[in-house]
């Protein structure tokens, strides 16, 4: 998973699989029998450790949708909210291996990442493990998961909404010229761009970079991409700030995203190119031959 950007659908996907990992680890630090398919004896005879009575046999657990019914039984911590995103991000998961649908291509970090990161939190609990034991960033998580309690995420589609109506109030002309300013600003800027939930116009989102850096060399140089979390949103058009993850989250803007940069493998590695090397030459004085010897 995090060999991935937050941006891109192996990252969902990934994520689906670690969750699954999580569940049944949680169940089997109860008992590994419980991981069982109880069809068969020798499903049990095996998670008690027994040898496989056949050369034949091939062990089965039992289903996903399974384990979290009997989590949500053992586990009082594996609450209505947790247990119900665990069985839609491995719906999704299904979809995704199953039917060919791209279900984490449409599906935008802000709508699922808080959420996994408590459930992988709970879960880890459960067995004595930490954050850091798994995500090699457990800050941010920690601060992701904090949005889900950040009540003043709820205030902001009123302040949309309020900003709204007065771009709605200004003249076309004056609308026109705002746009116009505000697309030239959205390019020369540092940021990614979106289109504004007020006015509609080019914006930009900046944020926390996330993970690990990735490199690989291309035809161009060095392409090094990050995964950023949104922190802060403005539009220049009709004046719309909004600042905090929770908040940009609340109003679809808090999708995380993809910063890459490229650079030649001169830059990259520190290294000397041809013109300089040739101007370090030119500055070498001529020389007139020494005979004296």
């Amino acid at each position: 998973m995090e060999s991935s950007t937050p941006g891109e659908w192996h990252f969902g996907f990934w994520s689906s699989l670690a969750l699954e990992l999580l569940v049944r680890a949680a169940l089997a630090r109860i008992s590994p029998v419980l991981l069982a398919d109880n069809s068969k004896w020798q499903n049990l005879h095996y998670a008690l450790g027994g040898d496989s009575p056949s050369t034949r046999f091939t062990p089965t657990s039992i289903s996903t949708k399974e384990v979290h019914l009997r989590l949500a039984e053992l586990l009082p911590a594996f609450n209505k909210e947790i247990s119900g995103f665990c069985a839609k991000h491995a719906d999704r998961r299904n979809a995704e291996l199953h039917s060919g649908e791209l279900a984490f291509s449409v599906y935008g970090t802000s709508q699922w990442l808080a959420r996994f990161y408590q459930a992988c939190k709970m879960l880890l609990e459960s067995i004595d493990k930490n954050l850091e034991d798994l995500f090699s960033d457990p800050e941010s998580v920690v601060s992701i998961i904090e949005t889900l309690q950040d009540e003043a995420a709820i205030a902001v589609r009123n302040d949309i909404a309020a900003h709204a109506k007065v771009w709605l109030g200004r003249a076309v002309e004056e609308q026109q010229e705002a746009i116009a300013k505000a697309n030239a600003w959205a390019i020369r800027q540092v940021g990614h761009r979106v289109v504004c939930p007020a006015c509609n116009s080019q914006a930009l989102i900046n944020g926390s970079p996330s993970g690990a850096v990735k490199r690989r060399v291309t035809e161009d140089g060095v392409e090094e991409r990050q995964g950023v979390i949104p922190a802060a949103f403005q539009c220049i058009a009709c004046g719309l700030k909004i600042s905090g993850h929770s908040k940009l989250a609340a109003c679809d803007l808090g999708d995380a995203y993809t910063m890459a940069t490229t650079s030649s493998a001169a830059d990259f590695f520190g290294l000397y190119t041809e013109e300089e090397i040739q101007e370090a030459r030119d500055e070498i004085p001529d020389f007139e031959p020494d005979f004296n010897c």
